[in-house]
């Protein structure tokens, strides 16, 4: 990093735009396989080569689990520890080969004994910061950031004072998976577990609200003794605080003024609210340029790092590709693809 630009190995400003490849945070938990691809595997190369032909397109955000990871016994012993880690490994190694940036982001969780089938409100002190020294531990070289934990939300608040003390230094939090209080770790012990095993790799620090509020993220923003400490926020049409470029303009733009900013999940333009349609995701509901057109311009126009939600062929409205082999979506992924290729 450079102030507030990323830099790569030469210490040339870099603009990172990519994708989200969603399902090593859930599929291995599912029993499903390691990655939610038709063999549980890692995508293939043919897939990473698909990637490369999107334009411009140097990122791939890969959402992780901490129990599969850890090889914890809440994970499947066939898609877990070693197998899981050896998975990711070479999927970082071939990342880098096809020229892409790895982004490993801490997206599923559980304190204790649960099976982390939901996103926790913030990371848990029993295991989370264990995850991170064994991540930097593993993964010492290559293009990659970690992205600390996916989206916190301590008590569900948009802004407040007890919600951003948490999400920097703690607290007491009732666990969505076991529904149990658990001792939730603060983003500062996640940079410490880091940096204490010498890693100096970029790390970012997703807001609170499920990474759509960033009001306070400078004024608590945890300690970073590398200085590689950058921001990171989720955009998509259905945010209930930040959803438009006035708060873009607001809340985004004294922290890019000190540090990178980095939008890990991007989404399509959808004709309504998530909650009506999140479990059956239909491709009608997702319409051309409108908010999602506007928030990219945003972003490219004040050179802001981002990887769009998501390449994975499900076939509902969230899905950027038709299949494996690249075929972009009707609306959402041929209009990311047009962007990708004009850059």
């Amino acid at each position: 990093m450079d102030k507030n630009h990323f830099v790569d190995k030469s210490g040339t400003l870099i603009r990172l735009r990519g994708f989200n490849l969603a399902g090593a945070e859930y599929a291995c938990i599912e029993g499903a396989g390691i990655f939610d691809t038709p063999d549980g595997q890692a995508p293939s190369d043919r897939v990473i080569a698909a990637m490369r032909e999107w334009g411009q397109a140097d990122a791939v955000r890969v959402p992780l689990n901490e129990q599969c990871w850890l090889g914890l016994p809440a994970a499947p012993a066939a898609f877990a520890g070693e197998k899981y880690r050896g998975a990711v490994r070479d999927f970082v190694r071939r990342l880098n080969a096809y020229g892409f940036v790895a982004v490993l982001d801490l997206h599923r969780s559980a304190p204790g004994d649960g099976v982390p089938k939901e996103q926790e409100q913030m990371p848990d002190r029993d295991h989370s910061l264990d995850f991170w020294r064994s991540v930097a531990t593993g993964i010492r070289t290559g293009a990659v950031m970690f992205d600390l934990f996916n989206e916190p939300f301590p008590y569900a608040e948009t802004n407040t004072g007890r919600a951003w003390d948490c999400w920097r230094n703690g607290c007491t939090l009732t666990s969505v998976n076991t529904g149990n209080p658990y001792a939730a770790a603060g983003l500062n012990e996640l940079v410490a577990a880091v940096r204490g095993t010498g890693s100096t790799t970029v790390v970012l620090a997703g807001g609170i609200h499920w990474a759509e509020s960033m009001t306070q993220w400078l004024k608590y923003r945890p300690d970073d003794p590398a200085g590689q400490l950058a921001a990171s926020a989720h955009a998509y049409s259905f945010n209930e605080y930040c959803g438009t470029t006035e708060c873009f303009d607001r809340d985004f733009k004294p922290i890019l003024a000190q540090v990178p900013l980095f939008a890990g999940e991007v989404g399509p333009t959808l004709k309504g609210v998530s909650a009506d349609f999140d479990d059956d995701c239909p491709p009608g509901v997702v319409r051309r340029g409108g908010w999602a057109g506007d928030t990219l311009d945003w972003l490219d126009d004040h050179d802001v790092s981002w990887t769009a939600w998501s390449w994975n062929p499900w076939g509902d409205c969230w899905s950027l590709v038709q299949d494996w082999g690249g075929e972009p979506t009707p609306v959402w992924g041929k209009e990311l693809r047009r962007r990708l290729a004009a850059a």
